[in-house]
């Protein structure tokens, strides 16, 4: 009658090793650091070679960013503390901050002083 051949099948359930949680304290801290970045940033729905290619663009991204922080960002807080000056008490190049306190220690004693 009819032979029966057997066929081997591939398992009736992907294999989710990945997902599954280790053993260790310290590999289970950062598989679930894995686990909550794939999921908020829906890497997981990604293919690796796009996950790799994501995460080189953020990366880049990343320390260009921090290099111009670090790099621009004395000279810049300078600047504007210098406009700070210049706004605040009318004269172009002070250095020092001390006539700035004390128009606003001034400032603050009339408006304490002041009766409603």
């Amino acid at each position: 009658m009819a032979t029966q051949t057997q066929t081997k099948l591939p398992p009736p359930r992907p294999d989710l090793s990945f997902a599954r949680p280790p053993k260790s304290p310290v590999a289970l801290f950062f598989w679930r650091w894995r686990m909550w970045f794939e999921s908020t940033f829906v890497l997981s729905m990604l293919e690796p070679w796009e996950k790799i290619l994501l995460l080189t663009i953020l990366s880049i991204s990343i320390t260009l960013f921090m290099t111009g922080a670090l790099k621009y960002m004395p000279q810049h807080l300078e600047r504007m503390q210098h406009r700070a000056v210049y706004y605040l008490s009318g004269q172009e190049g002070e250095k020092n901050l001390s006539s700035i306190w004390q128009w606003l220690n001034r400032s603050a004693d009339v408006l304490g002083k002041k009766e409603l």
